[in-house]
């Protein structure tokens, strides 16, 4: 065992923004939107979706996942739920970055059963802090640091360097380019008239250079997200609304009805047709 040992200090800073912890009522919507913080959403009781990126993660009671800084989402309750919902930041900036590579969320379903009750665990021991006190008294607040900061190397540990051992890591610069781009994509990428060439001319970036960065980052090139966003928006419009496929097509900015069901046919698997009647049921 060694006697002695030179330690070099080191700097790290935690930033809460805001926590929420209320009620959320069946139907209840938040506009999409992204920000620069890491955020983490908990479901205590009910059943709600986190949209991140286009793609929909369910979340139960238990459920928790934590978004990464710049990416587009946005909450969604299909029944009344009780949820716990956190922003903040975090110095070094290399945390960021190692959360980056994965580039996905973390979602606590998608963990084996050990991980997923260590994250209820930690969740519900934050949640007891807010449950104390109407305010945060200053030595509680350093408590809530402390939690956060052990939470999150815990997830650094178990997680996040396990499996982004195995993806290489795109720059600050291309993943802000990526961001950005699906960003857009999201945004005013109803139509197939949104090509890369317009992207390029937004940005002020070659092409090339924006699908080279959007594919290290999303794993996917900028035509095959927007096909996702499509489907997603139209499979949404399907199950949650009673507007007819026509005015579906037309919501999307398809140039047809019969161009619509082509297109969610060949990327469903079914007609939108078929696909309500079983949505539906």
């Amino acid at each position: 065992m060694k006697d002695h040992f030179f330690f070099p200090g080191f700097f790290t800073s935690f930033h809460v923004w805001n926590v929420l912890y209320k009620n959320a009522e069946k139907g209840s919507v938040y506009p999409n939107h992204k920000h620069p913080l890491l955020e983490i959403l908990y479901i205590e009781s009910g059943l709600m979706s986190e949209w991140v990126n286009g793609v929909e993660y369910r979340l139960h009671a238990g459920d928790f996942i934590m978004i990464n800084t710049g990416d587009l989402h946005y909450p969604e309750a299909h029944e009344e739920s009780r949820f716990f919902n956190f922003h903040f930041d975090v110095e070094p900036r290399e945390v960021h970055s190692l959360f980056h590579r994965l580039g996905k969320p973390i979602v606590s379903a998608q963990q084996p059963p050990e991980i997923r009750e260590e994250i209820r665990h930690w969740m519900n021991r934050l949640i007891q802090l807010f449950k104390d006190d109407d305010e945060l008294a200053f030595t509680k607040k350093m408590i809530l640091q402390s939690m956060m900061m052990q939470f999150l190397a815990f997830l650094l540990e178990k997680i996040v360097i396990p499996e982004g051992n195995n993806v290489s890591v795109a720059s600050n610069s291309k993943y802000l380019i990526a961001t950005e781009v699906a960003y857009l994509l999201e945004t005013y990428g109803g139509s197939e008239t949104l090509r890369i060439s317009e992207l390029s001319e937004r940005l002020h970036v070659h092409r090339n250079h924006i699908t080279n960065c959007f594919k290290q980052v999303y794993g996917m090139s900028p035509k095959h997200y927007l096909t996702k966003v499509r489907v997603e928006k139209a499979k949404k419009l399907l199950q949650e609304t009673s507007l007819s496929v026509e005015d579906i097509s037309e919501t999307l900015m398809f140039s047809s009805s019969a161009y619509f069901c082509k297109f969610f046919r060949d990327n469903v698997g079914t007609t939108p047709f078929k696909y309500r009647s079983g949505a539906l049921s």
